[in-house]
């Protein structure tokens, strides 16, 4: 097959264009070409399309060899340009030569056109091919270049000896020193005593070949810097060999920050772990203090918690290094109280924020400055200890040196704050948790009591009553109230709220029933001197629903008077609603003035069935979230209505739990059954 070719003809002679083509075709070219004759043509074929060779005549009546030779280099395209002519001399065609032709034809002899044009295009491909590995070259130089002087990383060449030849510009970023400073030196002089043998194993595994075996690891050491200060390096190792010489190449990283940054965050991660195991407030500050002190490198450390609302701070733990000094200081501080704004704590406690001090001894308005002259503290800095925007402590650390401010440190030290912060509001909400519950106690305690021990035995009824509260101390009360002319009371209410409070509230209500049902026969009588009592003692904050049943066994007759309780309800024979007893007036305890009607009276016969409830038992729910409702219990009812009334009261709390499932139990529940013989 014939080559392709794109071939730009500089001739105005179409025939003579057509002459060069047809000869490379018979050279085995398949030309693609085009013909121009003016400079203008020319600059504009060699900028918008792509040609391999340039054939030119020398003269042309506008345009000239020369000419075309110049717009090819002014265009920067390394094109083999070859010139034929028809007349020109051979001081000519060498003049041609040297300014940049690649060959030299006449037109009468075009048996070496073909020939010249391989030759061009062949020399023309080897320069294009040394230009794109100089560029490469040199791209990689200035890649490498750039690498060197940029990288953060030190890079150090050595011999086998250990000898520094060469040092990059990071160097002076490890060690403090320019590069031309190491150049010579021992590598192991860069590093810390301790540490140069096991440096010198580590380039002997290299150069052995035992760390491409093993998996090249960087070690981790420590380096001297300039300044005197020692420095975390990783040193990864590598070997190349140069003119025949093997030289270990050191790749060192600065990872001071990184220790650092590692260490603090251990310390925090231990000290959280610590905190939270702590038994108390107490040893979880002392915790604190020493391993903050032991981790820093701070003598002693302190903490004071705010006392009398919050006006003043009381010191509460310390811990410091065995050091009488320190421990004198320490006994000063346990016998101050601080002011806000006063000293190092009431300053922090003022401002809520990081105070650094370089000299203890210099701040005004401080008890403890003199004894801190006295026994050498200098340095000093204090951190408020926040949480939900509240101080709850400070905490202060004492050096007995001078030392510049140190954000870092400060930034440590307060990240440890919020973390004591967590801690001292957790350790309060265990305290109050511990009291609330001994005071839940107490309350059980009361309620057990005040609950009847058994039903009375009274002629014709039999009664059974039961309570379960839905915290420790619920605030639902029920009774049996032995009252005038042989009756007895049934009571049951609800205390608005749970815990101790309700609980004393029930139980003084429980007494002034008691006192009253010897004296006064009616109940509307009873609820309204009750009331009377209760409105002075309860505040506007509480009342007590409360719905009370008298029974005369002589009659078979029911009376009743209800203060804003949920109806309760007789049922007959059947199972029907034969009554429902309805509110007869407000809550307990609202209106101090509240007068109650007169008991309604309700003639009962064998086989009816009252039933007494607080809302717990309605109110109950299912996962689902529905109500167990007045329905449900009614039809629990019915469907025992030939069971006993304990048995009845144990059929509704199980119909319940089995409605509620692993639904939480939201208020307390009270039933009472009276079954009518």
């Amino acid at each position: 097959m014939k080559k392709p070719i794109r071939v730009l003809v500089v001739e105005d002679s179409e025939f003579d264009a057509r002459i060069l083509i047809g000869t490379l075709k018979q050279g085995g070219y398949d030309p693609i070409w085009r013909r121009v004759e003016s400079a203008s043509t020319m600059r504009e074929a060699l900028q918008n399309e792509t040609w391999e060779v340039v054939l030119s005549d020398y003269n042309l009546p506008e345009f000239s060899a020369p000419d075309a030779l110049r717009l090819l280099q002014e265009s920067g395209l390394d094109l083999p340009f070859v010139i034929i002519s028809g007349g020109i001399g051979e001081d000519v065609a060498v003049a041609s030569m040297k300014a940049g032709a690649h060959d030299y034809l006449m037109k009468g002899n075009l048996a070496r056109l073909v020939p010249a044009v391989e030759r061009e295009m062949r020399e023309a491909e080897v320069r294009h091919g040394r230009r794109r590995a100089e560029e490469a070259l040199r791209d990689s130089e200035l890649r490498y270049r750039m690498l060197w002087e940029n990288s953060t990383d030190a890079v150090l060449l050595m011999n086998e000896q250990g000898t520094i030849q060469f040092a990059s510009p990071a160097v002076s970023g490890v060690f403090g020193c320019e590069p031309v400073e190491v150049v010579g030196r021992e590598f192991q002089q860069l590093l810390v005593p301790e540490a140069r043998e096991g440096v010198f194993q580590w380039i002997d595994r290299h150069l052995t070949g035992e760390a491409e075996r093993t998996g090249r690891q960087p070690m981790e050491t420590l380096g001297c810097h300039k300044s005197g200060r020692q420095v975390s390096l990783e040193i990864a190792f590598s070997h190349v060999t140069l003119k025949g010489e093997r030289l270990v190449v050191a790749f060192i990283r600065d990872i001071t920050e990184r220790r650092r940054a590692e260490e603090e965050i251990r310390l925090l991660q231990t000290i959280s772990v610590a905190v939270n195991a702590a038994q108390d407030l107490d040893t979880a500050l002392s915790l604190v203090l020493r391993m903050v002190c032991e981790a820093t490198g701070w003598a002693l450390g302190q903490a004071w918690l705010p006392v009398r609302d919050g006006r003043s701070l009381q010191w509460k733990a310390a811990w410091h290094r065995p050091d009488p000094r320190l421990a004198r200081f320490q006994q000063v501080s346990q016998q101050i109280e601080y002011q806000a704004d006063e000293g190092l704590p009431g300053r922090v406690y003022a401002a809520r924020a990081p105070l650094w001090l370089s000299d203890l001894g210099s701040i005004v308005n401080s008890p403890r400055s003199g004894v801190a002259r006295e026994v050498g503290i200098l340095g000093a800095v204090g951190i408020p200890v926040l949480t939900d925007d509240t101080l709850v402590a400070v905490i202060e650390f004492f050096l007995l040196e001078r030392r510049a401010q140190d954000e870092r440190m400060i930034k440590l030290f307060s990240a440890i704050a919020a973390q004591l912060g967590g801690v001292i509001q957790r350790k309060r909400a265990e305290q109050e948790l511990q009291a609330n519950e001994e005071q839940f106690r107490v309350a059980r305690d009361i309620q057990e009591r005040l609950f009847p021990v058994a039903p009375p035995s009274l002629p014709g009824f039999e009664i059974a009553g039961r309570s379960e509260p839905a915290s420790a101390a619920g605030g639902d009360y029920f009774d049996y109230l032995p009252m005038l002319q042989e009756r007895w009371g049934v009571v049951v209410g609800d205390v608005t709220g749970h815990g101790i409070g309700p609980a004393l509230l029930m139980a003084e209500t429980r007494a002034y029933l008691r006192v009253l049902a010897q004296s006064h026969q009616d109940l509307g009588e009873i609820l309204t001197h009750a009331n009377r009592v209760l409105a002075e003692d309860i505040g506007i904050e509480r009342f007590i629903t409360m719905l009370l049943v008298s029974l005369d066994p002589v009659t078979r007759t029911l009376y009743y008077a209800n203060a804003g309780h949920p109806e309760g309800f007789v049922l007959d024979a059947r199972g029907q609603v034969k009554a429902t007893l309805s509110r007869t007036g407000v809550p307990l305890g609202i209106h101090p003035t509240t007068e109650y009607p007169a008991a309604q009276q309700i003639q009962l016969n064998p086989g009816d069935i009252v039933l007494l409830l607080t809302d717990g038992i309605d109110e109950a729910v299912s996962p689902e979230d529905q109500l167990f409702g007045m329905e449900r219990i009614l039809s629990v009812v019915r469907e025992r209505s030939s069971a006993s009334a304990a048995e009845l009261v144990e059929a509704l709390y199980q119909a319940v739990r089995q409605f509620s499932g692993d639904a939480p139990q939201l208020d307390d529940a009270t039933a009472v059954v009276v079954k009518v013989l």
